[in-house]
């Protein structure tokens, strides 16, 4: 049986958690969380079903093989001053840290480690994340074990480590910026009088069905968009409002941005 530690369980760190607690086979794995806030672990141990450690105690990180990384970057060089394996061809890290490169994980590191780099986005806690990974190493047999523990959560794609941060802009950021225009149209129906419970059907029946659309190959998007389109129409005049404010721009420089910080 392969023992999993969790270093920090923030929000992506539970939602891959609540993930795991459903799919991981507890005959194989048996899992452990580790946070600086021994309370919040007891909490989430007991949700998870799975087993805590206490940060004041002394802590032996070799009697586990397969390390998930999901606290805060700024917390990392800290963290590696403590966290020293022995027998590194036989442990494998797993690593949410956002910006750290492969290479830069190496660098904590013996040459014969065996990392899995992945992004995944907040659907993990509903096993429907898209997960993007890089992997190095030279034990494929455990590499290919942390694959499938990211299946676990969701779609996994591997990546070249080139595109890791647009992929991180795409599938890890994009989210929010897809809520945000939902919190729009949210704000917009309760001005036109309708309930958040009506409000949230439109959106869910507008949406789904529209993305549907969107994402066939029988149909271009401006195809489509000019077929909604009614000269002197309603949709128009909405249409004019998001092309004079650089509305498509406007969300490409979003994904930019949050490409820098990847």
């Amino acid at each position: 049986m392969k023992k999993i530690l969790m270093i920090g369980t923030g929000h992506m760190g539970e939602a891959i958690l609540k993930a795991l607690s459903i799919k991981l086979e507890k005959t194989k794995y048996k899992m452990f969380i580790l946070n600086r806030n021994e309370q919040k672990s007891q909490n989430l141990a007991n949700l998870y079903k799975c087993n805590y450690l206490d940060y004041k105690q002394v802590i032996n990180f070799n009697q586990f093989d397969i390390f998930i990384l999901g606290f805060r970057p700024s917390d990392a060089k800290n963290f590696f001053k403590t966290f020293k394996l022995n027998d590194q061809k036989n442990k494998l890290i797993i690593s949410m840290l956002n910006a750290y490169t492969i290479d830069t994980i190496k660098l904590n590191f013996e040459n014969n480690i065996n990392i899995v780099r992945i992004m995944p986005n907040m659907n993990a806690s509903e096993c429907k994340s898209s997960t993007g990974y890089v992997t190095y190493g030279v034990n494929k047999n455990l590499i290919n074990i942390g694959i499938d523990i990211i299946k676990y959560f969701g779609k996994a794609y591997e990546l070249e480590e080139s595109n890791f941060s647009g992929f991180v802009a795409l599938t890890g950021c994009a989210p929010a910026f897809i809520y945000e225009f939902i919190n729009g149209f949210k704000e917009f129906a309760k001005e036109c009088g309708y309930d958040l419970k009506q409000a949230n059907e439109f959106i869910k029946d507008t949406i789904v069905a529209t993305t549907n659309f969107a994402l066939s190959e029988e149909y271009k998007l401006d195809d489509l968009i000019n077929k909604i389109i009614v000269p002197g129409g309603p949709t128009e005049a909405g249409h004019n409002v998001l092309i004079h404010n650089n509305f498509k721009d406007i969300l490409i420089k979003c994904f930019e941005a949050s490409k820098e910080k990847s």
